[in-house]
């Protein structure tokens, strides 16, 4: 007879041992034919991104209320413990996840899905956003998440969440997509756009975790929770997010190198495909032969679907040494030697552009110049002067402001070279715009503004 332990206090009876819970007597190899029998796409798709996918645990200082001394010193005042998620998007190490499960935050610890827990630091954030990158350091490669798309998302389609719910580790979900294309206001500082409203489980921990579809394909990450509600989370879709992710790992932050490559995606058949929209004057990529409409194939070996994979392929790629890309170009593959440049040699030429096209003369200065506006700023581009009746004069932009940053509808963008400034206005997403909103710190305000984009400006942009 097996043995058992009663526990009185609900009824419940815990046999301490039994015969193999998977079958009374029943061989491995039934077992196993049992097993696959039940397995459904659902399993198969958290099979695949579970190894991807990371808890975040932090620690931040508690806010100072009225209950302490203003005077405390740092050191009294007490922690609080910080939970997120996390997916891997690099086999180097290099996470992605929300900006506010990192923000102020210290003693970064992510564990992976094997129980491995290693140091992680913050890299690059886009607040604007909610996203940010972390690096850990580790002797074995990662297993980066697969990356879908969010333009052919269905209302009622299936969807996962897996993350660090209420700190329970790899938490699987499962529901629908509920809607598109939501807005959601938290405060006056926070507002998302085009977001994903989902009725799968998100629980605070799930934040920066992935939201994916049936295939394993990353579409989503997981952001905010309705307060109140059941049933009602929201997740930053996928596109939006590599645009982003894809500046952040950019080699201009990460290498202080430049390219040239300006890129877009295609949903095609075949998949997504990225094709190349222009090429920077001065850039490696001018010099190589690279052609508007060429599709990219690989970078460095790494196979290409979106903007995000052209950074990854060039991230190690070092001045004086060619890194091979493959292009397709009238069907036909070709392969094309690319040498990256260090950012200092663009940022003259490119400060003449910037003077040329919006009547700006700038200089970069650091977050010291931007702190007393925000803290969350990492510095931005100090005017030097105006042309007058140029584009940046007739903006009411003037001597002394410092520009910290531009929209192209919902990107949201840093500037901080000269170079970001003609980056972003080649992005495919100003193509057929009017204007650009910019933000300017101006007396330690920041205060937005639009920008008029002529189309005298936008045909020398592409010259």
């Amino acid at each position: 007879m097996p043995t058992c332990n009663r526990i009185s206090r609900r009824g419940l009876i815990v046999f301490a041992s039994i015969v193999p819970l998977f079958g009374w007597g029943l061989d491995a190899t039934t077992v196993k034919a049992v097993a696959a029998s039940r397995q459904t796409p659902i399993v198969e798709a958290v099979r695949k991104v579970q190894p991807s996918v990371v808890s975040i645990s932090s620690e931040r200082k508690a806010a100072s209320t009225t209950r302490w001394p203003f005077n405390a010193e740092e050191s009294q005042r007490p922690r609080v413990n910080g939970m997120g998620s996390g997916v891997v998007v690099d086999s180097r190490g290099y996470i992605l996840t929300n900006h506010h499960v990192v923000d102020k935050v210290q003693g970064i610890v992510v564990r992976f899905h094997d129980g491995s827990v290693v140091a992680g630091r913050v890299l690059q954030y886009d607040e604007a956003m909610d996203l940010a990158i972390l690096k850990v350091d580790t002797e074995r490669s990662l297993t980066p998440i697969a990356v879908g798309s969010s333009a052919d998302l269905m209302v009622g389609e299936t969807v996962i969440t897996i993350g660090n719910a209420f700190g329970y580790e790899n938490t699987v979900s499962a529901g629908i997509v509920s809607q598109l294309n939501r807005n959601v206001t938290l405060s006056d500082e926070q507002v998302y756009r085009n977001l994903i409203q989902t009725d799968a489980s998100i629980n605070p921990g799930n934040s920066g975790g992935p939201l994916v579809n049936i295939n394993g394909e990353l579409i989503g990450i997981n952001v905010a929770v309705r307060a109140g509600a059941q049933g009602i989370g929201f997740a930053l879709p996928i596109d939006d997010v590599k645009a982003s992710a894809a500046e952040m790992m950019s080699t201009r932050r990460l290498a202080g190198t430049w390219h040239g490559l300006i890129a877009t995606e295609k949903m095609t058949p075949n998949g997504t495909q990225v094709y190349l929209t222009d090429i920077q004057s001065g850039s490696g990529a001018q010099s190589a032969g690279f052609q508007k409409g060429d599709e990219i194939v690989k970078v460095g070996g790494f196979p290409v679907s979106n903007r995000l994979d052209i950074e990854r392929g060039l991230l190690d790629a070092k001045p004086g040494k060619q890194v091979e890309v493959i292009v397709r170009r009238d069907g036909v593959e070709k392969e094309i030697p690319l040498e990256v440049q260090p950012l200092a040699r663009s940022t003259v030429s490119t400060g003449e552009r910037v003077w040329r096209l919006l009547g700006l003369k700038t200089t970069p200065v650091g977050a010291e110049y931007t702190a007393a506006a925000s803290d969350k700023l990492r510095g931005g581009l100090y005017v030097q002067s105006v042309l007058p009746k140029s584009a940046a004069a007739r903006a009411n932009i003037a001597r002394g402001d410092i520009l910290v940053g531009l929209n192209v509808g919902d990107r949201h963008w840093e500037t901080i070279h000269p170079d970001n400034v003609i980056y972003i206005l080649k992005q495919s997403e100003s193509v057929g715009a009017t204007t650009i909103q910019y933000f300017i710190i101006r007396q330690n305000k920041i205060y937005p503004g639009m920008l008029e984009l002529t189309e005298s400006l936008l045909t020398n942009l592409h010259r």
